[in-house]
């Protein structure tokens, strides 16, 4: 089941209406027009940035290792595999995105990911703890090379973050 944790890429107005008026209300502004598309959606757009925010304070979480972050990029010449190490806190992951336009981070149930679209395409993310007791190079180099990863080498070097979540968020 995906849950959710942040993203801008369904974003749409009429979802966001009824709240703007609201926001207006309690805010006492009467300058705006409250079904003005434009206000709405700068509004929308500012205030689920605030929510970004949010998330990373929610999800400060330090973990035992470091986070492994594997990619399957779309590149203007095509797709790439890569990884990057991230330092051990979970909330290190909603700050990397490599300034996508728009990007999602979930939980299919298993594992926490991304997807994240860019002017070149799209790049989809596996986050993962390290097994700081485990020579991690191994995998890296598999990684680099674009070879496939089995569920078993996957699990024998990292562990899923998806639990550190699920706690948070009560799943």
């Amino acid at each position: 089941m995906k849950r959710v944790i942040w993203g801008n890429m369904n974003l749409d107005v009429n979802d966001w209406r009824n709240d703007y008026k609201e926001w207006l209300e309690i805010n006492e502004i009467d300058d705006r027009e409250p079904d003005d598309e434009d206000d709405i959606y700068d509004w929308m757009v500012a205030t689920n940035a605030n929510y970004l925010y949010d998330e990373r304070m929610n999800l400060n979480i330090p973990t035992d290792g470091r986070i492994l972050v594997i990619a399957d990029l779309g590149l203007w010449n095509g797709r790439k595999t890569g990884y990057k190490i991230l330092n051990g806190n979970i909330s290190s992951i909603l700050y990397d995105y490599d300034n996508a336009e728009y990007v999602e981070w979930y939980s299919d149930g298993h594992n926490i990911r991304a997807t994240a679209h860019h002017h070149d395409g799209t790049n989809y993310y596996l986050y993962r703890e390290i097994r700081e007791d485990r020579n991690i190079q191994n995998l890296l180099n598999a990684i680099y090379n674009g070879e496939e990863i089995s569920r078993g080498k996957l699990n024998y070097y990292t562990k899923s973050i998806n639990q550190y979540v699920k706690e948070t968020y009560g799943w």
